[in-house]
């Protein structure tokens, strides 16, 4: 009888470390953005930051492409990569059209959802609570796992054209997004907030309201809108 266990010799094993170190940068470079060390629209030097984390160029360009592949940084020709700089006006636009298109996809989640999906969803937003209760909040964690959730419901749907637009506006706004986060886990009115939003996406899913659930995202989104057109800290960073 073959055996189903699997052997890693050496060279694989060594080819697994290179493979994860370009995600361990990656991950670094987001708590760089998240504490301020690289702000908006800062070009990013492979080679220097080779030297800053003691590496070689080639983890540190697959990282940056990861970068890039999340909306957080762009290519620029004769310029290099840098980070995305987005305006007020640009936030705005973004938000309005995740407005016109995350209510249309939860409403079809609605009617699609299993009690399978809804376990799910209520594991995805108790892990959500542990990690707001944290004594050291993480606000790189925080925007991940907010992003699980509502992406969680929205694939319930089965729209997946409209899913895949709406994930890429997710990922044009990932740096608004994780600065905004380090501010609101700050706040514990803020977290208390967010936590009651979720719960009463989920209450709605569970009674198989579309019309509420799509009610509460649309005000959702309303007061994001309504907050970013009143603020322009976010936008000098």
């Amino acid at each position: 009888m073959m055996s189903n266990r699997v052997t890693m010799n050496q060279n694989e094993s060594v080819m697994l470390q290179r493979d994860t170190l370009p995600m361990q940068i990656l991950s670094k470079l987001m708590d760089w953005i998240m504490d301020g060390t690289l702000k908006m629209g800062e070009k990013l030097n492979t080679e220097e930051l080779a030297r800053q984390l003691g590496v070689s160029r080639m983890p540190i360009r697959e990282a940056l492409n990861g970068l890039e592949k999340m909306g957080l940084a762009e290519s620029v020709p004769y310029v290099g990569m840098k980070l995305v700089s987005l305006t007020q006006e640009d936030v705005l636009q973004i938000y309005q059209m995740r407005q016109a298109l995350e209510p249309l996809v939860a409403e079809k989640a609605c009617a699609n959802i299993t009690d399978g999906d809804l376990q799910e969803l209520e594991k995805i937003h108790e892990d959500y609570i542990q990690i707001v209760r944290e004594p050291e909040l993480d606000a790189k964690k925080l925007y991940l796992q907010n992003r699980k959730f509502h992406f969680a419901v929205y694939s319930i749907s089965g729209m997946d054209r409209v899913c895949s637009v709406i994930e890429s506006l997710w990922d044009t706004l990932s740096f608004f997004k994780l600065i905004y986060g380090r501010d609101v886990i700050k706040n514990s009115e803020g977290v208390d907030k967010i936590i009651a939003e979720h719960q009463s996406y989920i209450d709605a899913l569970k009674a198989g309201d579309s019309e509420s659930l799509r009610q509460k995202l649309c005000a959702t989104l309303a007061k994001r809108i309504e907050g970013i057109s009143a603020e322009s800290d976010y936008y000098t960073l």
